[in-house]
């Protein structure tokens, strides 16, 4: 019996060092803490979101266990993408996706948005996808938008 206890613990603890060497150990890049999320409208291939250049601003704490590679976003002033899941890939990009709040089902809108770190700052892109009615028929419609992540509590 005390054989297999110690052969599961060495299993489990062999799993968590190959984990780390695939890049599912610790990072560094982001940590949880108070920051500015803000998009700007590139496209909207249905036509019917803000303007091309519009730009957004929300407060966005980030709360969880500094070096996790998941945590969560909350963005209080918006009442469409209130809460995201943030995730630290092994290259460092960070990726986040909301769900319109209150919404279900397989079908529901989405946004995501991926950045990199740029000096003291995350730019890159993300895209907010939803189904609408356009010319009578139901059609997945997309707007693209920059994305930026700044910490304004330190």
């Amino acid at each position: 019996m005390r054989r297999i206890v110690i052969a599961v613990a060495l299993g489990i603890v062999l799993g968590w060092a190959r984990a780390d060497a695939q890049g599912g150990g610790e990072q560094t890049v982001l940590g949880p803490g108070l920051y500015v999320f803000q998009t700007r409208t590139r496209t909207a291939s249905c036509g019917d979101d803000e303007r091309t250049g519009y730009v957004t601003s929300f407060v966005a704490p980030i709360d969880g266990v500094p070096g996790s590679r998941s945590m969560r976003m909350r963005t209080p002033d918006s009442p469409y993408w209130s809460t995201w899941t943030i995730t630290v890939g092994s290259d460092d990009a960070i990726s986040g996706e909301a769900f319109l709040t209150g919404s279900s089902g397989p079908n529901r809108p989405v946004s995501r948005f991926t950045v990199r770190r740029d000096r003291d700052r995350f730019t890159g892109q993300g895209v907010r996808s939803y189904e609408a009615n356009v010319g009578g028929a139901t059609r997945r419609c997309e707007v693209t938008y920059d994305a930026l992540l700044r910490r304004i509590d330190v």
